[in-house]
């Protein structure tokens, strides 16, 4: 908590911890902005992979069969900016695994942004994703891409600092996202 608490004094935005659940992510620790306007997961809330910087944080550094065959269940379109084609996304994916986070903007809901960096344990598997989101107004792309490089040095800090070892103790019914066999 102190990890998000730091984020959310930082951006002045809500910040969140979630974890994969099959092809949603599922809200854990929820630090609401301060601000009057806000966006805010509640905590257990589930949310689609695919058009959510959460999401995509996860499927960045999944192995390529795994997001396959999450994706291959549906990419429902919900804004006119959600990409639902796989070339795409796959497109997106390869640029979120080399700038280290990925980026919504007005992907899942109009008029909301988000910027999420994942956790990873030591072979560079997802474990949890942090995320910082807000309204696009105070979210802007350049915004994003600042806090983003804030969202993974905190990611790595608590990598660092809680050790990966001990993320399955903190996070409720982990399994090691990450296979190489097509999840069933």
């Amino acid at each position: 908590q102190p990890y998000l608490q730091h984020l959310a004094n930082l951006s002045g935005e809500t910040v969140d911890l979630a974890m994969l659940d099959d092809d949603h992510v599922v809200y854990l620790q929820v630090v609401e902005s301060p601000s009057r306007v806000k966006i805010a997961a509640a905590v257990g809330e589930q949310l689609p992979v695919h058009c959510t910087a959460t999401g995509k944080a996860f499927l960045a550094f999944l192995p390529e069969n795994q997001v396959k065959a999450i994706l291959v269940r549906g990419m429902a379109k919900h804004t006119e900016n959600t990409l639902i084609a796989p070339d795409d996304l796959f497109k997106d994916l390869r640029e979120i695994r080399e700038r280290g986070f990925a980026l919504s903007q007005e992907e899942y809901e109009k008029d909301i942004n988000a910027v999420a960096a994942p956790v990873l344990d030591a072979s560079g598997c997802p474990l949890a994703v942090i995320a910082i989101v807000g309204p696009s107004f105070r979210l802007p792309h350049e915004r994003m891409l600042v806090l983003g490089r804030s969202i993974m040095e905190t990611a790595a800090s608590i990598g660092r600092e809680i050790g990966v070892a001990a993320l399955p103790v903190i996070l409720p019914k982990i399994t090691t996202p990450c296979n190489n066999e097509s999840p069933e």
